[in-house]
């Protein structure tokens, strides 16, 4: 269940490489969403646990931590939009160079994930600020968006990586 957009959650979270990264998609975009592309979905393996996360606040942190872990299968698990896992319509090759460029720039000492819905998104969605502390850049807010797909399972369809890649949060 979606939370009202006045829900706010707080989560707070540091990657390490004990923590068991469970099916997580990618972040194929940087600042845009997963849409759009040729469909290369033949031959691309099925993770385990399956696509996608049973839970928004999941996606998010399962991205983030394989992330931090450099497990780029672990990023696009759980990379995708309302139609499902991008990696089925952008292939393995695509994907992972994608996932390589943002598990590089996502890397953190720390993070906190509060629920920051807009009305605009509509009721699939749910928006994210992560305060990611001890990046490259410093403190940054990071936006991220994730949607269900028609089956129920959450992936994040967009993040602001130009602000891991520019400009400081003080």
């Amino acid at each position: 269940m979606t939370p009202s957009p006045r829900a706010r959650t707080r989560t707070r979270g540091r990657a390490t490489s004990e923590r068991a990264i469970v099916g997580l998609a990618g972040a194929l975009a940087f600042a845009a969403t997963a849409c759009g592309g040729v469909s290369q979905g033949a031959g691309v393996p099925s993770p385990v646990g399956g696509y996608g996360a049973a839970t928004s606040e999941n996606a998010v942190v399962q991205f983030l931590d394989a992330a931090q872990n450099e497990d780029y299968e672990g990023m696009w698990t759980v990379f995708g939009t309302a139609e499902g896992p991008a990696i089925e319509r952008f292939g393995v090759q695509e994907t992972e160079a994608r996932m390589v460029v943002l598990s590089r720039l996502l890397k953190h000492r720390d993070y906190e994930l509060r629920v920051a819905n807009l009305a605009g998104l509509g009721p699939n969605r749910t928006r994210y600020e992560v305060r990611m502390e001890g990046t490259r850049k410093g403190s940054v807010m990071v936006p991220f968006v994730t949607a269900h797909d028609a089956g129920g399972r959450w992936y994040v369809e967009q993040l602001d990586a130009d602000r891991l890649s520019g400009g400081n949060l003080n």
